[in-house]
C-alpha cells in the first residue's frame, strides 16, 4: 500500500520563510491549502504556531472548514449550487459572475462575506474582463454585498508568468472601480510565482495579498521550478512497493502499488535516473527501470517527490494514507 509521508516541521519552516518574503514585498500572505477542509488537524496545528493569518480554501462537501484561531477564511473559487451555504461561511468569497454573487447572496444566513472579483490577465480561468468589471461591481454592491477588491491568477491554466504591466493593470483596474469598494480594498495576487517577481521588481502598491500553496508545500516555484529562497523543498514523500519486476517487450518494467486512485502517477519525479513513467491505472503504475543504475528489486520500497498536480491528488485521496512526520 502506498503512504504519503508529510514533515511537519518543514511545513511550518516553510510557512514562517514564505510569510516573511510577502512581507517584505509589502503583502500579507495568504496560505492557499485548497485541501484544508480534508486535513483540518494538519492545517490548525500549522497555523496556531505562525504569523500567517489568512487561509485560502474551497469548500468539500462531507468535510467541515477548518477553524484556525484567530485566521480568517477566503473562498478562492466561485461558489457551486450544492455548496453556496459553506461557502458563505467565509470571510472572502471569490466572485466572478452576477450568477454566482446572487446565489451566494441567497445562501447568506449571518454576516454577508466580503467579495473579491477576479480579474482576466491572460491566465484563461475565472476572471472578469475589465469591460465588464464596473457593471459587476454596480450589480454586487445593489445586492448589499461588500467588495473587498480584486484578484489576478496566474499559471493555472495558461503559463502566464505575472508581469509588472499585468498587475499595474489590476492596480488601475481597481481604482477604475474603489467607489464601489470598501476603504482598505486591494488586489490579491496569486500563486507563487507573484513572489519570484518580487525578487527582481517591486510590486504596484496595490498588490495587498499575495497568494501562495505551492511555495508553502513544495519549496518551488510553479513556473520556473528553483526553490524559493530559505525553504525546504522535502515537505512531502509518496511511498510505494514495487510488486513486480519483469522483461516485458524487451524492456525492464517495474510495476508499483500507486495509481489514480492515489495520486496523478505521471507527475510523481522517480527517486532513480533512468526511472521512466510508462502507464498507470487505478491501483498500479508502470514505469520502465531498464537504464536506472541500480538494480530495481521486487519488493522494494520507493519514495518519490511530488508535484503540484501529484501532491493535490494524493491529499484528496481516500486510498492514500498520510503519515505525519515531525522532521
Amino acid at each position: 500500500m502506498p503512504l504519503l509521508f508529510l514533515r511537519r516541521r518543514a511545513l511550518r519552516h516553510n510557512l514562517a520563510a514564505v510569510h516573511a518574503l510577502c512581507r517584505r514585498a509589502g503583502a500579507a500572505c495568504m496560505f492557499v491549502f485548497k485541501e484544508a477542509p480534508l486535513h483540518a488537524e494538519l492545517v490548525c496545528s500549522l497555523l496556531a504556531e505562525s504569523s500567517v493569518e489568512r487561509l485560502g480554501l474551497v469548500a468539500w462537501p462531507d468535510a467541515d472548514f477548518p477553524r484556525p484561531a484567530g485566521v480568517s477564511l477566503h473562498h478562492v473559487y466561485a461558489p457551486s449550487p450544492q455548496l453556496a451555504e459553506k461557502n458563505a461561511q467565509c470571510s472572502c468569497v471569490y466572485v466572478s459572475s452576477l450568477y454566482a454573487a446572487t446565489m451566494l447572496r441567497r445562501a447568506c444566513r449571518g454576516p454577508m462575506p466580503e467579495i473579491r472579483i477576479p480579474l482576466e490577465v491572460g491566465d484563461g480561468r475565472d476572471g472578469v474582463l475589465p469591460g465588464e468589471l464596473p457593471g459587476l461591481c454596480r450589480d454586487i454592491r445593489r445586492l448589499g454585498m461588500p467588495l473587498r477588491g480584486l484578484s489576478v491568477n496566474f499559471a493555472c491554466l495558461s503559463k502566464e508568468a505575472p508581469t509588472p504591466e499585468l498587475l499595474n493593470l489590476a492596480a488601475e483596474q481597481l481604482e477604475r472601480v474603489r467607489e464601489y469598494c470598501v476603504e482598505d480594498a486591494d488586489v490579491s495576487a496569486g500563486g507563487t510565482d507573484v513572489l519570484e517577481l518580487a525578487e527582481h521588481a517591486p510590486l504596484p502598491a496595490a498588490i495587498g495579498e499575495i497568494r501562495c500553496g505551492t511555495g508553502i508545500m513544495l519549496g518551488v516555484y510553479p513556473l520556473s521550478g528553483r526553490p524559493v529562497p530559505g525553504t525546504r523543498q522535502d515537505a512531502f514523500r509518496l511511498e510505494a512497493h514495487v510488486l513486480e519486476c519483469r522483461v516485458k517487450n524487451g524492456r525492464t518494467l517495474a510495476l508499483l502499488d500507486v495509481g489514480h486512485f492515489h495520486t496523478a502517477p505521471e507527475a510523481l519525479i522517480p527517486p532513480v535516473p533512468g526511472m521512466v513513467f510508462c502507464g498507470a491505472s487505478s491501483a498500479y503504475s508502470s514505469f520502465d527501470v531498464s537504464d536506472c543504475p541500480e538494480s530495481i528489486r521486487e519488493g522494494t520500497a520507493l519514495s518519490f517527490a511530488l508535484d503540484y498536480h501529484s501532491l493535490s491528488r494524493a491529499l484528496t485521496s481516500r486510498a492514500l494514507p498520510v503519515v505525519s512526520e515531525d522532521a
